[in-house]
């Protein structure tokens, strides 16, 4: 049953929700800031990784050098973690103001692990600012400030799990159970034990997409709404946030551990510092990198299979999967351990009693349009991970005589030139498989949106947003994103020349 909106709200005669041209230009200025928000929220993440292995060597080799390079590197996390601050606020923001229909949905679903964010980011905080102001003063108890730095890092790593337990939520709506099939997506699978109360999800997938964001004008609304799920920790324990959260925990750490190893080969190759104190750091920054890029495609392939699982779609999207269907004998063995399996493509979806709906149709649309963007993104991060993997096993050239051996018959150059070169290699490919690889992600599904359940025209503000503001907010976050390269520049490459007879810096 579809209910009236005047039996549920009261609302006749307001305006309907926003426009989609409206819709279209919110997108592109939260494009920009989340990939903002992102380049410095994978430092917050990933970096301290690489700076507490430093320090820890450092206190248990008592080698002086890692302790300085930790404390070095620190700097960089102190302003990733503050443009961050700045660039979350901006995100934030524009969830409030441009996005404010999915509030309704923030408020139910998403409670918990949003609040549980906030107290994690409060951590963050605290402990950042103790752990960036005490190296070298607690001389006496110098295993407490690793502890310190490690109390900041389950804070940014609990603070990420939270915030990519909502995008996970968005992307695959756990707790549902059968309603996503039984009212729109008929090819979606139970997803859970129903927790959700469905005549209050009906009222609220009514609701938004004839008034959008009015609805929180409502003085009801909410209270309509409210017991919306007997289970608020629900989001939190999808097992596609788990595969989600490791999926990019290990891609912030692959980034920023490449790119600490390219700018130490950068020293290298230009002669800046003790060539020595250099190579330690690398080496070290290296081998973070090589481990997580061997564990990466296992975390992966249990996410591809979720795909597949629960969104079978975009699945066949992302391998090319012919609209009428196809075979693909590598994806085949390693769903099914079968070579031959056929894989019946999207037009089948639309056979699917029930796909005649507008949402299911809208869906299949998008991913009709998006299926060749979305089939690119998806294998070149895929190929850019086997690379990865490659440049992992070369850097065991440096400690194996067999590998090294391999290297110089193969690339007839020493494992040391080897690495040297393949950090840049290494660093350009994780970044760009990052981006791609949430382009993938996000293409056709649109931010702040439910699949299945709500599209972006239903939760964009329903004031018309302009051309010129939409470029203002763009420039603000592409402002935001130079002050702190800008950062980064200033402390580690403006003086960098100076320190060319020195230790190191």
């Amino acid at each position: 049953m579809i209910y009236p909106v005047t039996d549920l709200f009261n609302l006749a005669g307001l305006q309907t929700g926003g426009s989609w041209s409206s819709a279209n230009l919110a997108e592109y200025m939260t494009i920009v800031g989340i990939y903002v928000h992102a380049f410095f929220l994978i430092f917050a993440v990933g970096f301290p990784t690489v700076v507490l292995t430093l320090e820890s060597i450092g206190l248990i080799k008592k080698d002086n050098d890692y302790l300085k390079m930790a404390k070095n590197a620190s700097k960089l996390w102190g302003i990733t973690f503050a443009a961050g601050a700045v660039t979350g606020t901006l995100v934030e923001f524009g969830l409030v103001v441009v996005w404010s229909g999915s509030i309704a949905l923030i408020a139910s679903m998403a409670a918990a692990p949003l609040i549980i964010e906030l107290y994690a980011f409060i951590i963050e905080i605290v402990l950042i600012g103790t752990y960036l102001t005490t190296f070298n003063r607690l001389k006496r108890w110098k295993g407490l400030h690793v502890l310190i730095g490690a109390g900041v890092l389950f804070g940014s790593s609990l603070s990420a799990y939270m915030i990519l337990a909502v995008n996970a939520w968005m992307q695959v709506p756990w707790g549902t159970g059968t309603y996503v099939a039984q009212n729109f997506l008929p090819w979606v699978p139970s997803l859970g034990s129903q927790v959700i109360n469905p005549a209050k999800l009906k009222i609220l997938t009514t609701v938004l997409p004839v008034t959008g964001s009015v609805l929180l004008s409502s003085p009801n609304a909410f209270q309509l709404l409210s017991n919306f799920t007997s289970n608020p920790w629900v989001a939190i324990f999808n097992p596609e946030a788990y595969a989600t959260y490791l999926h990019n925990l290990f891609a912030a750490i692959i980034i920023t551990s490449f790119l600490s190893a390219s700018y130490l080969s950068y020293k290298i190759l230009k002669n800046y510092g003790n060539k020595a104190y250099n190579w330690k750091g690398l080496k070290v920054s290296f081998a973070i990198g090589a481990i997580s890029s061997v564990i990466q495609p296992i975390i992966g392939d249990f996410q591809g299979r979720l795909l597949y699982e629960f969104q079978r779609n975009i699945f066949y999207a992302t391998e090319g999967i012919p609209p009428n269907g196809g075979s693909d004998p590598l994806i085949s063995f390693l769903l099914f351990g079968n070579a031959g399996h056929w894989f019946k493509g999207y037009n089948y979806l639309s056979s699917i009693p029930g796909a005649t709906n507008p949402m299911a149709q809208l869906t299949i649309q998008s991913t009709e349009v998006y299926a060749p963007w979305l089939h690119f993104f998806y294998y070149f991060m895929v190929i850019s991970g086997v690379i990865l993997f490659v440049i992992a096993v070369g850097y065991l050239g440096l400690y194996s005589k067999t590998i090294d051996r391999i290297v110089r018959v193969i690339l007839r150059m020493k494992t040391e030139t080897f690495v040297l070169y393949s950090t840049y290699v290494a660093a350009v490919l994780a970044i760009l498989a990052s981006v791609f690889g949430w382009a993938t992600r996000e293409m056709g599904r649109h931010p702040w949106t439910i699949y299945g359940l709500v599209t972006y025209n239903d939760v964009v503000t329903t004031h018309t947003i302009t051309v010129a503001f939409t470029v203002a907010i763009i420039l603000l976050e592409l402002g935001v994103l130079g002050a702190g390269l800008w950062g980064i520049y200033m402390i580690f490459f403006k003086n960098l020349r100076r320190s060319a007879t020195g230790g190191g810096s």
